[in-house]
């Protein structure tokens, strides 16, 4: 299109400073409309000019796409652990409905189940909550609170386990019941090994006969069926264990309690205690074998055959004070010296010279300290003398010592004259012919 200047000038469009416009097409539209193509570069959409600027510190192409990839596997396991939570919530809460005309589980039952389900949505949904930056914050706090908590609680239950930690007594146990039933020299070695406070409450002979006592009722130790309660606590002495045992012997099967002190780093025997089942019976008979003191109380071997033979032979020599002087302590403190010198002669004169021992009508040792020994003997003037000793010695090892002393004097016979004895200067009042036995009632163990 030409467009000309105002001038009048007719001048050429080049030189009159006309302007040339081309259209996209060198050809005018049709006049009836009908539209014309355009070419494609013509058609090509305009850039904008937007320039891509990379900045510090983004990811490559390929590292996001690794992260994007890790991430959306990690939320697809979690959203599948999820649902597999869900569908075992809905099992469960199934099972809760048919069990809800049973009283009391069925809706406990249901409660679990929907307390699982919602685990399983929370699970499901977790993934999603991830895609906003608020979501990963709030996922990663939440992780480490739980990480927090989850090691604090370790950290009690494990110092409170190792606290409380209770140790297996069984062994011990078991080794100290083999022991016990084996044989006296055994259960000496026992209480040698025991606990220093076990040893100051209980005295080895005492300990030694109940254990033999104890193998003679219910025979020889087999094995431990069971084990029962285990008990530790501690004190000022230190640490105290106890076991209940059901133990199988010979002849019964028992409750047992082993009571063990830690002394030094070991377990040590504290005490012991079986409890024989009512259907085991002891007679009589056993109980008396159980506390005879000889075989054959008459024999050279028979210890307080010898002690009581030895006594009787010096009252006879006229050496009562010797007798005094090796009797016990409580002996002396119930007899006075001069008096029991005494009545010794006064039955040397009335009884005449000691002869022998005729017979023993009773030989019992109690606690293996303790012996009783009741003879019947023989005198010049006099057959069928009851005497009867009482006998305490501090541990087997040791001699056996007078605690007590009893003659009973017999009645005169008919047509015989009862022969008196002049009391001797300084003399006891009591100490005359009376009959009376020396020493005085039969006493305990001091």
């Amino acid at each position: 299109m030409d467009v000309s200047t105002s001038s009048s000038t007719s001048l050429p469009a080049e030189k009159s400073g006309s302007i040339d416009v081309e259209l996209s097409g060198p050809k005018l539209p049709a006049s009836d409309g009908t539209p014309t193509p355009v070419g494609d570069i013509e058609s090509a959409p305009v850039s904008s000019g937007k320039v891509r600027v990379a900045v510090a510190g983004d990811q490559t192409g390929r590292s996001r796409r690794l992260a994007t990839a890790t991430r959306d596997a990690v939320d697809a396991s979690v959203e599948r652990i999820g649902s597999g939570i869900e569908t075992i919530g809905a099992g469960v809460s199934k099972l809760g409905e048919k069990s809800k005309k049973v009283p009391l589980v069925g809706a406990g039952i249901s409660r679990v189940g929907e307390g699982i389900t919602q685990v399983g949505e929370s699970l499901h949904a977790l993934p999603r909550a991830t895609k906003t930056r608020r979501g990963r914050l709030l996922v990663r706090s939440l992780f480490v609170g739980f990480v927090l908590v989850a090691s604090w609680i370790t950290v009690i239950v494990a110092l409170q386990l190792h606290g409380n930690e209770t140790p297996d007594f069984r062994p011990v146990a078991e080794k100290l019941l083999i022991d016990l039933s084996r044989s006296q020299a055994s259960i000496e070695d026992v209480y040698d090994k025991a606990s220093p406070r076990f040893q100051e409450m209980v005295r080895k002979e005492r300990f030694v006969d109940d254990m033999n006592d104890l193998s003679a009722t219910v025979g020889k130790f087999r094995e431990i069926t069971a084990v029962g309660d285990t008990l530790v606590t501690s004190g000022p002495t230190g640490r105290i264990g106890r076991v209940s045992l059901l133990v199988l012997y010979d002849k019964a099967t028992c409750k047992a309690t082993v009571s063990l002190h830690e002394d030094q780093g070991t377990w040590k025997l504290l005490g012991v205690g079986v409890d024989l089942p009512p259907e085991l019976t002891i007679t009589q008979a056993q109980r008396e074998e159980r506390v005879q003191a000889c075989k054959d109380p008459m024999a050279k071997s028979c210890d307080l055959y010898v002690a009581a033979n030895a006594i009787l032979e010096k009252l006879r020599d006229g050496q009562a004070d010797a007798v005094w002087d090796d009797a016990s302590q409580v002996f002396q403190k119930q007899e006075e010296k001069s008096r029991f010198s005494a009545l010794q002669a006064e039955h040397n004169t009335l009884l005449g010279p000691y002869a022998r021992i005729l017979r023993v009508t009773e030989a019992k040792v109690i606690g293996g300290t303790s012996a009783t020994f009741d003879v019947i003997t023989e005198y010049a003037k006099s057959s069928g003398v009851r005497a009867t000793f009482g006998f305490y010695r501090g541990s087997r090892t040791q001699a056996w010592k007078l605690r007590s002393f009893k003659t009973v004097m017999p009645l005169p016979r008919a047509g015989e004259a009862v022969p008196t004895v002049p009391p001797k200067a300084g003399a006891h009042p009591d100490a005359s012919g009376s009959g009376k036995g020396s020493g005085g009632p039969r006493l305990g163990v001091p």
